[in-house]
């Protein structure tokens, strides 16, 4: 029962820590288990600043279920007293958890990342590393937009989140980089929940299948609604990834948005904290946007409402 309770302990403190609460926040929620969580945690600290990523529910559960095998093996290997290697045996139960996932930082290091998520995909960087820089066009070929998926939105008057630089990977053989500035560098979120969404820069970019869009996020500033204070959103990355598929031509008018979600973590005892972090599922081409309320529209920018076209 005592190892069935420290196993659930270890899968919290592990899906805490990737959602962007710290080691000290567990380790504080637990000072029972300190000396045999803090060696545990550290590791998949360690492995997951090595790969600054989100994985998705299915890569998570996976990784896990290869993790609990791995332990299980071990510990039946060491119950039979056949370790698979000498310096293994009189280890604790901690102590062989802590080697398995070691192993799989080890693994992840050197380059098995997609057969432990293979649905995740880490950008493709160009042979050639070219980097092209497009200018603003208002009659381009490819719009980019920004959207809010409805989680912990609610919880705020304002979420303005600065963006800096927006940068498109081309697959195939070129592997070049698209890299441009936003013409609009800060929106507020809380104004394009669902299907709203709102046009940061148009311009002309090679066409081709593109297979990652990253924006780099510089300030994120978010304003509480029932206290009216500032509140600190974290980032689990300045430039945040998304592999997604789709094709941009040279005669038609591409449209990607770009969805971003505020999800609060811990608990009211350890403190709630909100992250900041991009969602793959409600991103892609071709979506289909509304003009946000409360917005007033630039000079020349034009609303894109559904059922509508645009000629480019």
């Amino acid at each position: 029962m005592m190892a069935n309770n420290f196993d659930r302990i270890i899968d919290e403190c592990i899906d805490r820590i990737n959602r962007g609460e710290s080691l000290e926040d567990c380790l504080t929620d637990y000072p029972e288990h300190v000396k045999q969580l803090e060696p545990l945690l550290r590791a998949v600290c360690q492995t997951k600043e090595a790969y600054s990523f989100v994985p998705s529910a299915g890569a998570k559960s996976a990784a896990r279920q290869r993790f609990n095998a791995a332990l299980e093996a071990l510990e039946r290997r060491r119950e039979a007293r056949q370790p698979i290697l000498p310096w293994l045996l009189g280890w604790s139960r901690v102590g062989v958890t802590v080697a398995a996932v070691l192993v799989i930082a080890l693994i992840g290091y050197f380059g098995l990342r997609p057969v432990l998520f293979p649905g995740e995909t880490m950008p493709e960087p160009g042979p050639s590393s070219v980097v092209l820089s497009p200018e603003p066009n208002p009659t381009g070929n490819f719009v980019f937009l920004i959207s809010d998926d409805v989680n912990a939105i609610g919880d705020f008057q304002s979420v303005n989140v600065t963006i800096s630089k927006i940068g498109l990977q081309l697959g195939g053989e070129s592997g070049q980089l698209v890299e441009f500035d936003p013409e609009v560098e800060s929106v507020d979120l809380t104004l394009l929940p669902g299907d709203k969404a709102q046009q940061i820069w148009r311009g002309d970019v090679p066409e081709g299948e593109y297979t990652n869009v990253s924006i780099q996020v510089s300030d994120v500033r978010g304003i509480l609604k029932e206290t009216g204070q500032e509140v600190e959103i974290k980032l689990p990355s300045q430039k945040l990834h998304i592999s997604k598929r789709f094709q941009v031509s040279a005669d038609k008018l591409t449209t990607f948005t770009y969805d971003l979600t505020v999800v609060a973590a811990g608990s009211p005892q350890s403190g709630i904290k909100y992250i900041l972090k991009p969602q793959v599922d409600q991103s892609g081409a071709d979506h289909k946007p509304i003009e946000p309320k409360g917005k007033a529209k630039k000079e020349g920018e034009k609303s894109m409402k559904p059922g509508t076209e645009e000629d480019s």
